[in-house]
């Protein structure tokens, strides 16, 4: 393992300057805020470690929280010989991620995306994962109910139908803006965004086309997350389509436990409150 710091991306309140952690022959920018027991914060599609600046600021106060930036994502050059950006790939590199940290077992907070990226590693090195809350996770192999498919299906081409078009017109930061308008779930969703939130969307719109055509993700079962060896909290909101909200669901009669739904919440309420989402974490540690 080698580090080195991270210029220009230092977090609010006095966080300590990101920095350079090799993992799997790539250099994922970390930063880390407080002591104690590990919280890892996983970033979901067109975003990277900065997102969760806020929310390191708030968990940091009582626990070691750690944020990264998955490989492919963030303002990083791209290695040559790299694996596929993907389930597989994002999965092994936080087992490595925890390893070379030093931080398992550790508490995992996953959004969207990476939800089944904490799910891959929960089953395949439980030993290393205290518990996870993931919000709103965005791969449905564990969907079977035929209503349920139907309309995720129709939801899902409604709103990536537009994202995949702006992709093939070579229109990236178009399909990064029509990907936030479609997770807000309103027009101008993106647009309404603090400046600072919406360059780190469009900083990591290189990432779309190898988002729309990475490799099958593990083909996780219902069967698999029952027998989780993990306590692990499905949270999804009230309000959320059926694109996250429909998996959401399935994931949560799936696991074992207690889940949250968030009254009046969509996809994107983990950046819209961040004091409310780092209030939830903390619950759900507690809890183990």
């Amino acid at each position: 393992m080698t580090t080195a710091p991270l210029a220009g991306h230092g977090g609010p309140d006095g966080a300590q300057a990101p920095r350079f952690i090799e993992v799997n022959g790539a250099h994922l920018a970390v930063a880390e805020r407080g002591q104690g027991a590990p919280v890892v914060f996983l970033h979901g599609a067109a975003s990277d470690h900065r997102m969760w600046d806020r929310h390191l600021a708030l968990v940091g106060q009582r626990h070691r929280a750690i944020a990264y930036s998955q490989r492919y994502f963030g303002t990083g050059a791209w290695g040559q010989g790299w694996p596929p950006l993907g389930v597989h790939t994002h999965a092994d590199d936080l087992v490595a991620l925890l390893r070379a940290l030093d931080a398992g077992p550790a508490h995992l907070v996953a959004w969207s995306y990476a939800g089944h990226v904490a799910l891959s590693a929960a089953l395949s090195h439980p030993e290393l994962i205290r518990s996870a809350l993931i919000y709103e996770p965005g791969v449905p192999s564990y969907v079977t109910d035929p209503a349920e498919l139907s309309a995720l299906g129709d939801d899902m081409n409604a709103m990536f139908g537009p994202v995949f078009g702006a992709v093939q017109r070579g229109e990236l930061e178009e399909a990064v803006r029509v990907l936030l308008d479609g997770s807000g779930q309103r027009e101008g969703y993106f647009a309404a965004q603090p400046a600072e939130r919406q360059a780190i969307n469009l900083d990591n719109a290189r990432t779309m086309p190898l988002l729309l055509s990475q490799p099958q993700p593990p083909a996780i079962t219902c069967g698999d997350l029952a027998g989780l060896k993990v306590p692990v909290t499905i949270a999804y909101g009230e309000r959320s389509r059926p694109t996250f909200s429909v998996v959401s669901r399935a994931a949560a009669r799936c696991v074992p436990g207690q889940h949250l739904v968030v009254r009046g919440a969509t996809h994107m309420w983990p950046d819209e409150d961040a004091a409310a989402f780092c209030a939830a974490v903390l619950r759900s540690i507690e809890a183990v």
